[in-house]
């Protein structure tokens, strides 16, 4: 499985810019930079937020959208890294997804739409 990272713009250089993933608190690692490909994304400036997948910047995200992609991340790597007991990994899970968590369920547009207009089956 492939996964979009966020990345902070540090520096512009034509169709590439100079990011680097902000660790987020309490996680060990340093930042990483990386140069990162934005000919996919359109006015990228110093200080911008970019989902990163594979080298190259598939979109701009707001600092707070950022923010919770790399918490949520960090709850998966440290599920994935350290055996704990389920209400540890509630803890982690509740933290890393709370903008999900604590939201009501919610369908994809189409379905939703599709449940809207009545429809019950395929």
């Amino acid at each position: 499985m492939c996964l979009g990272i966020p990345m902070k713009v540090l520096r512009c250089e034509g169709s590439m810019a100079l990011c680097m993933v902000e660790p987020t608190p309490g996680q060990q690692q340093s930042a990483r930079q990386e140069q990162v490909d934005t000919m996919l994304v359109t006015d990228v400036q110093e200080g911008d937020y970019l989902l990163v997948f594979m080298g190259m910047a598939r979109a701009r995200m707001e600092p707070e959208e950022a923010r919770k992609l790399q918490e949520a991340l960090q709850a998966l790597a440290t599920l994935a890294a350290t055996p704990v007991d389920a209400g540890v990994a509630q803890q982690i899970v509740t933290h890393g997804f709370a903008d999900l968590c604590d939201a009501p369920p919610r369908l994809p547009p189409h379905l939703q739409a599709a449940f809207d207009a009545g429809l019950t089956e395929a």
